[in-house]
């Protein structure tokens, strides 16, 4: 079929016929050629996917010879011919080409949001294909996703095929942040980041959709800081490396901060002195105090300048974040460091100590610390005394204070003592409240009986329950009159009842000393009741020492007869031997007696003397007797008064002896 036979069939009204078809097909394979080549001179059309685009050129041509083939020509038209419609229809495709814009693989474009789903937003970029974007990428970019409607700029990734144009806000993103990043480090400024995790050794950083590295060491310039806090957070970052292949960056918080810090820190201490008030936020607490941000300075505030209240630790009264005011109390402009105080701005309330409390005042505090030696008890905020551990209870010597206060207990005390100068407050526990000791001994004096079981035996003796706390000693001397006590204490066993006279009670020492043995008459008092010193006396050796021997005078009395008081022609004495002797020594206290058969014999002697001379005194002359015992009376009396007249002389003569030679000195020299 010729050509102007296709234009004819194309504007008539009937039906196409297959031939009509046929030469539309070849029509439009021609005109696909002419427009392919058009394309590749002018650089027109899609580059990337020349495929693409002829099939859609052949689809569009063959829409418009469908359409010009339906459309009913009206009947006033003119007649077109054919070569004039063929020029045309090459004219108005030249055209359209010429008006879409050319979209390369890797250069950025600006579309407009025409439609957005679950997994795509679709951009209209100009193109006759239309550009789609990831939703997750703007998540990832940190952007928000577009609105219908919305202008957004994106990078060409690709062209052509069944995805059509593909693109991303990402990918643009970071070519804008690569350029930024360089020029941040060329010129060492600072660029905005975004801090995103915690990882091993640091934090992920994004840079405008970058992913970076911040070493932990670099996060801040505090290297106690918090990592919980950081993240999330956007803040100024140095760069540190940059590479782009491989892709590594470094960046660090700590540097710009440090800048910024020091900038900060040379201000505060050009405008502030000793003693200027200022205010702060909490940064951090520690054992030992709490660190307070003033301004691009950490001041330490330590826990003891916190209140004039005695605390433990900080958190008692302060919590990361606060706003408090401080008074400067000493600062370093070369160290940078600075101390602060609170308690500075209190008055403090030792200052009226002095006519505030008094001893033997009773008060009302709260126990806030206990110590192995006692316990501190608060009175007022700032004011403090201490509870020695003998001052917690009447009957509980030695007591630990844990096991009669606890921490936090209000109690009533009583204050023994006050000095303000040494900020020191003694206080007692046990002084509130009446002394079981005097209640005891008032309803207990010396003398009285009291029953009881035996608590713990010691070396030294037992000791038994006299009240709720209060215990006696029997000392092993109180145990027996006649025992020894190591002996008389082998008799007794813990739990054993027994029953004991009060000795003594010494109530400041808290002690109560009791005795067994006096529940009965002192046999040795009653002994010595009917003898004194010299008397003449009668007992039975019981046993044999070295030095003497241990005479029994009576059931629980007795005596010492040294060997030196036995005359050496005295028949040997043995135990049981019935001797008599002459008391010659007594020590109640210490209840010793000591003989002497010397001395008894002596005393017999003389005795006899005198008997005889008094019956013989109207006798003139003495018989052979009375002559023999006058004798060896005078056979021992003579050589005493010999030799005391000898001893007379040598010291007559050692007092003279000085007077002779002082005298003869005289006569030399005259």
């Amino acid at each position: 079929m010729s050509e102007t036979n296709i234009t004819k069939s194309v504007h008539t009204t009937e039906e196409p016929t297959a031939e009509v078809l046929q030469a539309v097909e070849a029509q439009n394979a021609d005109a696909l050629n002419e427009i392919t080549a058009t394309a590749d001179v002018q650089e027109a059309g899609v580059e990337d996917s020349p495929e693409q685009s002829a099939d859609e050129a052949v689809q569009n041509a063959d829409e418009d010879a469908v359409d010009e083939q339906v459309v009913p020509e009206s009947a006033g038209d003119p007649v077109s011919t054919p070569e004039a419609e063929e020029e045309s229809f090459k004219q108005m495709f030249e055209a359209s080409l010429k008006e879409q814009p050319v979209v390369k693989r890797g250069e950025m474009v600006k579309g407009l949001v025409v439609s957005i789903n679950d997994d795509a937003v679709i951009v209209d970029v100009g193109a006759k294909a239309e550009g789609s974007i990831p939703v997750a990428e703007f998540e990832q970019a940190g952007l928000n996703i577009p609105a219908l409607g919305d202008e957004v700029d994106a990078l060409v990734q690709s062209v052509g095929g069944t995805a059509g144009v593909k693109l991303s806000v990402l990918e643009a993103r970071q070519r804008e942040a690569w350029s930024a990043l360089e020029a941040a480090q060329a010129d060492h400024s600072s660029v905005d980041a975004v801090i995103t995790a915690e990882v091993k050794g640091g934090f992920r950083v994004n840079l405008n959709g970058l992913n970076a590295f911040m070493p932990r060491s670099e996060a801040d310039t505090d290297f106690h800081v918090n990592a919980d806090k950081l993240i999330g957070q956007t803040c100024k970052v140095a760069i540190l490396e940059a590479r782009r292949k491989p892709d590594n960056i470094v960046v660090s918080r700590k540097k710009p901060m440090a800048v910024e810090q020091a900038a900060m820190r040379t201000v505060f201490f050009e405008q502030h002195a000793v003693g200027d008030k200022v205010s702060g936020e909490v940064k951090r607490m520690a054992d030992f105090g709490a660190f307070v941000d003033l301004g691009g300075v950490d001041a330490l505030l330590h826990v003891s300048d916190i209140s004039w209240r005695r605390i433990k630790h900080p958190s008692e009264m302060l919590s990361a974040g606060q706003q408090i005011t401080v008074e400067i109390v000493k600062m370093n402009a070369e160290t940078g460091k600075v101390s602060v105080s609170m308690k500075a701005l209190q008055s403090d309330p030792w200052e009226n100590m002095a006519t505030t409390y008094e001893p033997g005042m009773r008060l009302t505090g709260t126990v806030r610390r206990l110590l192995d030696f006692g316990a501190v008890v608060e009175l007022e905020p700032g004011i403090e005394g201490m509870i020695h551990r003998s001052e917690l209870s009447w009957t509980k010597r030695d007591v630990k204070p844990s096991q009669v206060l606890t921490e936090g207990d209000v109690v009533d005390v009583a204050v023994l003592e006050v000095d303000a100068s040494a900020r020191r407050l003694r206080l007692s526990l046990k002084a509130v409240s009446e002394n079981p000791w005097q209640a005891w001994i008032a309803d207990h004096p010396v003398g009285s009986h009291i029953t009881g079981k035996i608590k713990n035996i010691t070396e030294f003796g037992f000791f038994v329950p006299v009240e709720d706390g209060m215990d006696g000693l029997v000392h092993v001397e109180n145990l027996s009159w006649d025992q020894k006590g190591e002996d008389a204490l082998r008799e007794y066993s813990k739990g054993q009842e027994v029953e004991c006279v009060i000795l003594g009670v010494d109530v400041e020492k808290q002690r109560i000393s009791l005795g067994i043995k006096q529940l009965s008459d002192d046999p040795f008092e009653l002994f010595m009741a009917g003898v004194k010193r010299g008397s003449s006396i009668k007992g039975k050796v019981s046993e044999l020492k070295p030095s003497g021997m241990i005479v029994e005078l009576a059931e629980g009395v007795h005596a010492y007869l040294a060997n030196r008081e036995i005359p050496r022609d005295h028949d040997a004495l043995k135990e049981g031997s019935e001797i008599e002797a002459k008391i010659i020594e007594v020590n109640r206290k210490r209840r010793q007696v000591e003989l002497s058969i010397k001395q008894q014999l002596h005393a017999e002697e003389r005795d006899a003397v005198r008997s005889y001379s008094r019956k013989t005194a109207d006798d003139s002359t003495p018989s052979a007797l009375a002559l023999e015992l006058q004798r060896k009376l005078l056979d021992r009396i003579e050589p005493k008064k010999k030799t005391a007249k000898s001893e007379k002389k040598t010291l007559k003569n050692l007092a003279a002896e000085p007077e002779k030679k002082t005298t003869k000195k005289r006569k030399k020299k005259a």
